[in-house]
């Protein structure tokens, strides 16, 4: 018998992302569904094909083994194990296992036996063994914010597609009032094997989605999955002071469990924006502030903007050079109970075709600078 190529059955490329096998998956699970294809045989065993895939696929865990497996020999047809010889590794007929099949020969290749555990059942695991359904899987985004309120601190808000419990049967998949009954192919465990000669494969059940029960009238608006795919808006408070880089976590906020177990969390990493004119250096705000030759001579008052918003004045003496910076004590990011300064560096605009008045100008502050 040769295994499955999951690649294959769901239609992508060994190096697909797990965003494009979700993707693939709800495509063909809506298209072959038993609901959508009454007394389908084809289509029927199209699904569970699908699912199985997408239930080794989907899971980065469960595809990594799966990938190591199919080096074994897998190539392109699949594992024979028909001309396999299992004497030696406690295969059929061996007393200690009682007809079954032991993984603990395998050990000696580096754990092989554990790939092919996660897989295949060899009468080590009850054929009526139900599988509890799995949490939610994180999501990890990035959301830019501008400098200011990485300073500041404050909420900001951003969107994500991904998939939610649906709002109308609260992720039951029924149509609300309406009853569920146990489901007759799995007997209610929600997981079946299929013998294959020495061996099962074990798998959630196609029928029931592993749920254990069967949904006779789906609910509407998710066709009975208990999931909705579409963009949602999120608020994140952003700490003041916070790096860029850093990570939030919003619990619960990630892809939904299976059968109604609990969502997976949401790490959101913060990517601070540019400023056109503050700088960070540490804790202390940076910037640069241009003089005309005038204003440096003769002195002057100028506004200065800071991460709060508000301009703060400084009085600019008569002679200030070029390159010349003032401390604004206090206005800087906040971080551990203090706050960092603002540094504002003048730059003296010095003309390139200076007129005699101009000349006259350059001379004074030539001479400032001397005294």
């Amino acid at each position: 018998m040769g295994a499955k190529d999951y690649y294959q059955i769901l239609g992508v490329g060994e190096s697909a992302g797990q965003d494009e096998i979700r993707k693939v998956y709800r495509k063909l699970a809506k298209k072959y569904h038993p609901d959508a294809n009454p007394d389908n045989k084809q289509a029927e065993e199209r699904f569970k094909d699908v699912s199985e895939a997408y239930e080794v696929l989907g899971d980065s865990k469960k595809r990594q083994q799966y990938d190591q497996m199919r080096k074994f020999g897998m190539g392109g047809r699949g594992f024979d194990f028909q001309n396999f010889d299992f004497r030696g590794f406690g295969g059929a007929g061996s007393e200690s296992n009682q007809g079954g099949f032991s993984f603990e020969g395998f050990n000696r290749f580096g754990g092989l036996g554990n790939i092919f555990a996660q897989f295949f059942d060899f009468g080590e695991r009850s054929h009526q063994e139900r599988v509890n359904p799995r949490k939610g899987k994180d999501i990890h985004v990035e959301v830019p914010i501008p400098f200011t309120l990485g300073v500041t601190g404050g909420k900001t808000t951003f969107g994500v597609e991904k998939e939610s419990t649906c709002p109308s049967c609260d992720g039951g998949g029924a149509k609300p009032g309406s009853k569920v009954q146990s489901c007759s192919h799995c007997k209610g465990l929600g997981r079946v094997t299929i013998a294959q000669g020495g061996f099962a494969v074990s798998r959630p059940c196609p029928r029931c989605f592993g749920r254990g029960q069967v949904i006779t009238n789906p609910c509407e608006r998710c066709h009975g999955s208990g999931q909705v795919f579409g963009k949602r808006s999120y608020s994140v408070k952003i700490p003041a002071g916070i790096e860029d880089g850093k990570q939030i976590r919003l619990k619960g906020q990630g892809q939904p469990g299976q059968a109604g177990r609990p969502s997976g969390d949401m790490i959101v990493k913060v990517r601070i924006q540019p400023h056109r004119f503050l700088k960070n250096r540490g804790n202390d705000i940076i910037c640069e502030i241009p003089l005309s030759l005038k204003q440096a001579v003769t002195g002057s008052t100028i506004r200065v903007k800071t991460v709060t918003g508000k301009k703060v004045e400084i009085k600019i003496p008569s002679g200030t050079q070029d390159n010349t910076t003032f401390r604004l004590a206090g206005i800087g990011i906040p971080k551990n109970g203090q706050c960092g300064d603002q540094f504002v560096t003048i730059r003296v605009q010095m003309p390139k075709n200076p007129t005699k008045e101009e000349e006259e100008l350059i001379a004074r502050l030539t001479q400032m600078k001397d005294n």
